[in-house]
């Protein structure tokens, strides 16, 4: 009882107990790529996101015990602790492997440690090798069983393993068996990828009974199509976004953002 109790609290500061809706941004990228355009500066960006009223930044361990400081006001974005690391991103480059590897390497304790509302972790699937997805369910499900038991949000990040089985991983019969499968899971939200028209989001959402949160995937490079790109999920009845690249490398990073909570949350 007491963990429902608190897992209701925190999920109240990530997504409105109003409407349901979240503005959510990443920035666990230098976890997994090292820095990169738009990481340079974390206390920067950061201090940008609590002027913008970003509801919830994801964060990895480290950055959280360097920079958590700048997230201590009443207004500031909630945190959502980082448990895993993946390869899966370094495709195309030269540290690049056949199929992306994911590992935890935090825990539900470190959230609690650290003040986070939610801890996130990644459940790709179509793998060439099947035991790198199974190997994925038992990290979420360890995660699962013990945020149920801590009052934790936990966040499933869904998606097609990148090189993998899977010729079109934005494919919305791909994106709806997933999401399904990370609700079976236990997760309280998803994060998933966007499936390629409002219909189809639509048709993804409302068939699951938990929130589902977008993807922002590679940068637009235009902040005009990113703010539309926020419209067209919201649109498609998504709860809200949980951008990274198209936030932190936007040309304006404080006006996408407020233009996008203005999407998201209207005058509120």
């Amino acid at each position: 009882m007491h963990g429902m109790v608190g897992k209701q609290r925190r999920l109240a500061h990530i997504l409105s107990p109003r409407t349901g809706r979240g503005f959510c941004v990443a920035f666990d990228h230098g976890l997994h790529l090292g820095t990169c355009p738009g990481t340079e500066n974390p206390e920067e960006k950061l201090d940008l996101m609590v002027e913008a009223r970003v509801d919830a930044v994801i964060l990895s361990i480290g950055s959280m015990l360097r920079f958590g400081s700048r997230l201590l006001g009443r207004d500031a974005p909630s945190v959502i602790l980082r448990l895993d690391h993946t390869t899966m991103w370094r495709e195309g480059t030269s540290m690049a492997y056949r199929d992306g590897h994911t590992r935890l390497i935090g825990s539900v304790e470190d959230a609690v440690a650290l003040g986070a509302d939610a801890v996130i972790t990644y459940l790709f699937v179509g793998h060439n090798d099947p035991e790198l997805e199974s190997r994925s369910f038992e990290h979420c499900a360890t995660v699962n069983a013990t945020a149920r038991q801590a009052g934790i949000v936990h966040i499933i990040e869904t998606m097609g393993a990148r090189g993998g089985l899977i010729g079109d991983v934005f494919d919305p019969g791909i994106v709806a068996a997933h999401t399904r499968i990370g609700m079976e899971l236990g997760a309280d939200i998803l994060k998933t990828d966007w499936p390629g028209s409002t219909d189809a989001m639509r048709a993804i959402a409302g068939s699951l009974p938990i929130p589902v949160l977008v993807a922002g995937g590679t940068s637009l490079g235009n902040d005009r199509d990113i703010v539309d790109y926020v419209g067209q999920v919201m649109a498609g009845g998504a709860a809200g976004i949980l951008f990274g690249r198209n936030i932190i490398q936007a040309k304006d990073p404080l006006a996408v953002m407020k233009a996008a909570r203005a999407i998201i949350h209207g005058g509120n």
